[in-house]
């Protein structure tokens, strides 16, 4: 994720460190047999706990559908997952599916993950959270409501694949800020809706949401069927500079939205280029800032574990499996690296293509999403076609600073 809000307007929304934290949380190859393996990279997890959903988006990178997948994980397996990962130290758990709230046990297994001091997060369509839902999550102490919305109102419901969705989404979104939660709105962002970016914000304001989260596409699962309707590099430029500008005019006007995009870490890069144009001691402090992301860190510092129990090295890689917590557990599977795709994620920089090597801002975007860069060009370690750096960003040198 990208704070576009942060960096460009100074906004804090209290999770900083974890934003910015994640090389000082991944000190390399595990050292010791310590149940906890101190020295294993700790992740957020995203947790599908259900294939079941009660919407067909064309973009799920889950493919989900009506029905729960063979042999998903029962409570109990559920509890188990959690005590480990409560015992491995992740700093988070997102809650996700399919339609997590499908599933008949997810508030008790949030409610559990909660008691265990986890912080929790759950990510949703919305629809299945009516009032009693929404205060038995507030009263359950979840951090933070994610809730999709791929446009107005015509739109959302296509891509949606139900008349009425976008209406009871944002019923939804009442219903969770009444009961006290905290609430983001979720916008992946492509061809079909991309002249909806600004109605998207407006709608946030409106709606109080606190947060937007712009999601560039990901090629994974019914995703990988849209590579066609993608942004091009100029859309994608577009969007981005047009992100950036209305993110700066609301918090000059005092409007706190935070904002961030997701999925495609040229937007750092980008944002730095642009900053250099006018103050180039801000735009090295802000590279300076990001160098705590480490870029992309899938394998690292973000994971996945599907209904299944398959650990997966982010949640747009459920096409390969780094392991299954019926075997091992995930504490192990994730500090012993025993995969080889895993261990190689993890320093990657040597294998990444020449234009990765080659670029200024490499310790700011680590390669991007390698699951798009494999499904467009059929290597994992390929190029990633939503870098929309040209030769002269990425080979430019840093602007010269009132300290040189």
């Amino acid at each position: 994720m990208f704070s576009v809000s942060n960096i460009l307007a100074n906004h804090a929304a209290g999770n900083e460190d974890l934003r910015y934290g994640h090389t000082h949380r991944d000190r390399g190859t595990i050292k010791s047999e310590h149940k906890l393996y101190p020295d294993a990279p700790r992740p957020v997890v995203v947790w599908a706990v259900t294939r079941a959903c009660n919407l067909r988006c064309v973009h799920c990178y889950a493919s989900a559908d009506a029905n729960p997948a063979p042999n998903e994980l029962p409570h109990e397996e559920g509890i188990a997952l959690l005590d480990d990962l409560k015992a491995f130290n992740v700093p988070a758990v997102l809650f996700s599916g399919g339609e997590p709230l499908s599933r008949p046990d997810t508030l008790e297994l949030i409610a559990y993950a909660k008691s265990l001091g986890i912080n929790c997060t759950l990510s949703t369509n919305g629809l299945l959270i009516d009032d009693a839902t929404a205060h038995k999550l507030a009263d359950i102490g979840l951090k933070y409501a994610g809730i999709s919305i791929d446009g107005l109102r015509e739109t959302h419901d296509k891509l949606r694949g139900l008349k009425g969705a976008f209406d009871q989404t944002l019923t939804s979104v009442k219903r969770c800020k009444d009961a006290g939660l905290k609430v983001g709105a979720r916008f992946t962002v492509h061809a079909l809706n991309m002249h909806q970016l600004d109605d998207i914000i407006d709608l946030s304001i409106e709606h109080n949401i606190d947060r937007l989260c712009v999601y560039h596409l990901a090629y994974s699962g019914r995703g990988g069927k849209m590579q066609k309707v993608d942004l091009t590099s100029d859309q994608t430029r577009e969007v981005i500079e047009r992100i950036f500008e209305r993110t700066a005019e609301l918090h000059k006007l005092g409007t706190p939205l935070e904002v961030l995009t997701v999925g495609n870490h040229a937007d750092a890069a980008y944002a730095i280029l642009n900053i250099e144009k006018t103050d180039p001691d801000k735009a090295a402090q802000i590279h300076e800032q990001l160098r705590g992301t480490g870029g992309n860190r899938s394998g690292s510092n973000i994971s996945s574990i599907d209904p299944m129990g398959n650990v997966h090295y982010d949640q747009f890689s459920w096409h390969y499996n780094c392991g299954n917590i019926r075997d091992k557990k995930f504490s192990q599977i994730w500090a012993e690296a025993t995969d080889p795709r895993l261990a190689q994620l993890r320093d990657r920089k040597a294998m990444l293509p020449e234009k990765c090597q080659g670029c200024r801002f490499l310790d700011i975007c680590n390669g991007n999403l390698r699951t798009r860069a494999e499904a467009a060009t059929e290597d994992w370690l390929g190029m990633d076609p939503s870098c929309y750096l040209n030769d002269e960003e990425i080979h430019s040198q840093p602007a010269a600073t009132s300290a040189t």
